[in-house]
């Protein structure tokens, strides 16, 4: 280097001892800026490590989370299975053909639960023994598990009597079986157990595979391989771990990590292999692409910072000083505005929430006042209490049902028949009386549960009723919300109308009856689309029809009705202040208003208070449509046509679009603030600008026509001379004879 300087000294003169410094100092940068990238990216590699090796932890907790729901649902299966009426039948029947019905019931189970691989089912008054699709014998207590060419025993009296079901890997080293044994006592008479799908799991655990995951594999506690995914790798690691000593990512060395949950099935566990040599390669490849692309990135981005600040900063101050009125000059203007929006992004849904959970718990307390038991009865009470948090909770997967029950000429049982209700259906209080007669009572029932045919188990369950007491029901159809109860008790009595033609009358098999008191939910959601577009004529018409069903039902006098008016206006009062919200304005603007209707929803009697909170509603209603249009400035409109009206695309959408509002609401703006509507004024505008320049230059027509927006010249010769009376170009000619 020295040498080469000297030989080249003579040639450059004085800008020899220049560059010896310039290159002196370029190295010096150089090498800051090498060990800095290196620097950044150990850490950025120990981070990158980190992260992925927790997100592989994740993804290994999500499979193991996976297998769990799986083993749930299984007991789901098998508590289905065990109260599945049809099923219990069958299996006590003698005659011959009840292991085909039997069988097919299995089969069922098996075709629509992917993890099954078969059921095994034996009945021990007549040892006869059922399978779905595995060749099981049974002998002397002992389940024969028959292969293609081996056989696996398997004892079930080691399993009896557990408190929950268990998962069982069965190997002899030649075939592996995979068990979930329920929990059975010892004296039933009665075995099966679930065969499981290796293969499902495996392809759960292949779809969740990632490049740094080289092996996965689902362990017992004896370390023996159940099911995975190149699972011999793991092998050189099994005798240094222990699969039951917890959770966790062991470190086996710099480019190799074992990832273990455990606990998976009770005694099982998932362990991963990481490899890091994948990530590496990864990172040292980014790196090596981007270091030339950094540095050039770094010289022309300082000056594309110079020009953005003139384009960016200055307009972000005066919006920040315009928004944040005491805005704190030592934070960042972005950091102030995020604030602000955050802030009242907050405020609103906070409000949402307050006023919601408002309008839920006054419907909880409405439909408290149908539901309500006998004063003093504590235990009653609070089953009312619980069924009411059930039926308004979203995700109990109930549905609810109306069922009349009566014994002509006899007592009627109706608190027997609501223990049995409640014994038979699944999920604690299940059923209440909402009626109760001498020889009758309804019921509303709370059915819980993913099943789809719920309505055919109450209909089997009233049957039996029928066949064993001489009882004759009703029943509705069924509805996930608890707004419908006035409805599908209509629906019920409809179907106790047509007991001379059966016993047990189900309201879908019937032709459909109108009913008043079919909740609105299409209406309501329409007048909330309504609300949010700002088409508040629109809303209105619909708020109106809901004041007429309102006005409808209350000529009936039963509670029902009233619970269901009163739901109603809450909902309507909930659609008009979420949409407000929505827009920012301020609560504290129509507060008052609000509570005063909610007061005479919730408190006062209907029929009194009915025009007042008609009254009320529309006041809301034009308060909205009030601040929006305060919204707009109307001088803005005129000076947006004005500036807007030579673009041939111009239109009342564009306009609508620009202002965030409604085309209709937008039109209607437009005629209170012109007194006249869009496209006339718009075409006005026009024809003045192309007088001024008919009269004052000597651009030709066809100029004239598309500078003022109308590309079709035949069509603007043609309007032109619908309105003054002349063609343009004698308009030209003879401007006195302009008519105005």
């Amino acid at each position: 280097m020295k040498k080469f300087y000297n030989k080249l000294q003579p040639r450059l003169g004085g800008y020899a001892t220049y560059l010896r410094y310039f290159f002196s100092y370029l190295i010096i940068v150089t090498v800051l800026i090498v060990s800095f990238f290196l620097v950044i990216k150990n850490q950025l590699s120990r981070r990158y490590f980190e992260q992925r090796s927790l997100q592989a932890k994740v993804i290994l907790d999500d499979i193991s989370e996976q297998i769990d729901e799986n083993l749930i649902y299984l007991s789901q299966v098998d508590a289905s299975l065990k109260s599945n009426i049809k099923f219990i039948r069958e299996t006590y029947k003698t005659e011959g053909g009840y292991k085909y019905y039997t069988h097919q019931e299995l089969t069922q189970y098996v075709s629509t639960t992917k993890i099954i691989e078969s059921i095994v089912y034996l009945t021990e008054q007549t040892n006869d023994l059922l399978t779905t699709r595995q060749h099981v014998v049974y002998k002397d207590g002992l389940f024969h598990l028959i292969g293609d060419a081996t056989q696996l025993i398997f004892d079930p009296s080691l399993y009896y009597n557990a408190t929950s079901g268990q998962l069982i890997f069965l190997s002899d080293g030649s075939s592996e079986y995979l068990i979930y044994f329920p929990a059975i006592s010892a004296q039933a008479n009665y075995t099966f157990f679930y065969i499981l799908d290796r293969a499902d799991i495996q392809e759960q655990m292949k779809n969740r595979m990632s490049d740094e995951m080289t092996a996965i594999a689902l362990v017992d506690s004896d370390g023996r391989f159940i099911t995975g995914i190149n699972s011999s790798q793991l092998l050189p690691y099994m005798d240094s771990l222990d699969p039951t000593g917890g959770d966790g990512i062991f470190q086996i060395d710099r480019s190799t990590s074992l990832c273990v949950h455990t606990g998976v099935g009770n005694k099982f566990s998932m362990i991963t292999l990481l490899s890091n040599q994948f990530l590496n390669h990864q990172i040292n490849q980014t790196f090596a692409n981007t270091y030339a692309a950094l540095m050039l990135i770094g010289v022309v981005g300082f000056f594309l910072i110079l020009l953005a600040m003139r384009i960016t900063y200055l307009p972000l101050s005066h919006l920040t000083k315009k928004l944040v009125a005491d805005s704190d000059t030592r934070m960042d203007y972005l950091e102030l505005l995020d604030q602000t929006f955050s802030r009242t992004e907050q405020e609103n849904q906070q409000l949402k929430c307050k006023l919601d959970n408002y309008r839920l718990s006054m419907q909880k307390s409405l439909l408290d006042t149908v539901l309500s038991p006998q004063q003093g009865d504590k235990a009653s009470e609070k089953m009312v209490f619980n069924i009411i948090d059930q039926l308004f909770d979203a995700e109990s997967n109930s549905d609810i049902y109306a069922v009349q029950i009566t014994s002509p000429g006899k007592l009627f049982p109706g608190a027997d028949i609501q223990r049995y209700f409640q014994e038979v259906l699944p999920g604690e209080n299940s059923c209440l009386i909402l009626e109760s007669h001498p020889d009758s009572a309804v019921f509303l029932i709370n059915y819980i549960g993913t099943e789809l045919n719920k309505d055919e188990v109450l209909k089997a369950l009233l049957n039996q009723l029928y066949e064993d007491h001489g009882y004759r029901s009703a029943i509705s159809n069924g509805t996930d919300s608890p707004l419908d109860i006035p409805a599908i008790y209509e629906n019920m009595l409809y179907a106790s109308r047509h007991w001379a033609e059966l016993p047990v009358v189900d309201y879908q098999t019937l032709p459909p009856a109108a009913t008043d008191f079919a909740y609105p939910h299409n209406r309501l959601n329409q007048f909330s689309a309504l609300l949010k577009k700002h088409q508040f004529s629109a809303a209105g018409k619909v708020a109106d029809e809901l004041f007429q069903i309102i006005k409808h039902a209350l000529s009936d006098r039963s509670r029902l009705p009233d619970f269901f008016v009163r739901c109603i206006l809450l909902d309507m009062l909930s659609v008009i202040t979420n949409c407000m919200n929505q827009f920012g304005i301020d609560f504290n603007a129509y507060d008052d208003l609000y509570y005063e209707t909610v007061y005479f929803c919730r408190s006062c009697p209907c029929e009194e208070k009915a025009a007042d909170i008609v009254v009320n509603v529309h006041k809301l209603l034009a308060l909205y449509e009030r601040e929006i249009a305060t919204s707009v400035n109307p001088a803005l409109i005129r000076s947006v046509i004005e500036e807007s009206y030579s673009n041939p695309d111009f239109s009342i959408t564009l306009m609508a679009d620009r202002f965030h509002v409604s085309i209709a609401y937008m039109s209607y703006l437009v005629k209170q603030e012109l007194g006249q509507n869009f496209s006339d004024y718009l075409w006005a505008l026009r024809l003045e600008k192309a007088k001024e320049l008919l009269l004052t230059t000597d651009t030709s027509i066809d100029e004239i026509s598309v500078t003022v927006g109308y590309l079709n010249v035949a069509s603007f010769r043609r309007k032109f001379k619908q309105e003054t009376g002349l063609t343009p170009s004698q308009f030209r000619v003879r401007p006195s004879h302009t008519v105005n």
